[in-house]
């Protein structure tokens, strides 16, 4: 049985997140693991999108604290604007928001809260091909735990 579970969530990509939170959730509710959805503001997008100033970090990281309550609520209760809800099952699902390198911080996270396993899609279902992509791989060969590394075959 699992007690931490990862999943990594692009909260621009719905298909990062509605098939992995779901198979998540079924893995964490028998033996009442927690799971965690983290989200990585890449370093390179707060640059180009002009952010310079403390304040400015800290809004991108509300706006996507909130969209991270908003996929929690609709994967089963977890009240926006608090740290964490209670999801599917009574599974406790924690929020995390994250600057820099994708696959570094998921790495990261799970190091921190000592995940048993990461829950992940493999890329956009838009890219026709076989292979996992970039931060999938990277977090696969790295990872201090299992990856359970999934596709929709779909979105």
């Amino acid at each position: 049985m699992y007690r931490s579970i990862i999943v990594p969530v692009d909260i621009a990509q719905p298909s990062s997140w509605r098939f992995a939170l779901p198979q998540a959730l079924a893995l964490a509710e028998p033996g009442g693991a927690r799971v965690a959805l983290v989200t990585v503001v890449r370093e390179l997008k707060a640059m180009f999108e002009g952010v310079y100033f403390p304040f400015q970090l800290e809004q991108l990281a509300g706006d996507a604290e909130r969209k991270l309550a908003a996929i929690a609520a609709e994967a089963g209760g977890a009240a926006p604007g608090t740290g964490a809800g209670t999801g599917a099952g009574g599974v406790e699902i924690a929020r995390e928001v994250r600057f820099g390198s994708i696959g570094h911080e998921v790495l990261a996270c799970a190091a921190e809260r000592r995940a048993d396993l990461i829950v992940m899609e493999s890329h956009r279902p838009e890219m026709l091909d076989y292979l996992i992509g970039p931060n999938a791989a990277h977090v696969a060969q790295n990872a201090p735990c299992s990856v359970f590394v999934l596709r929709s075959h779909g979105g």
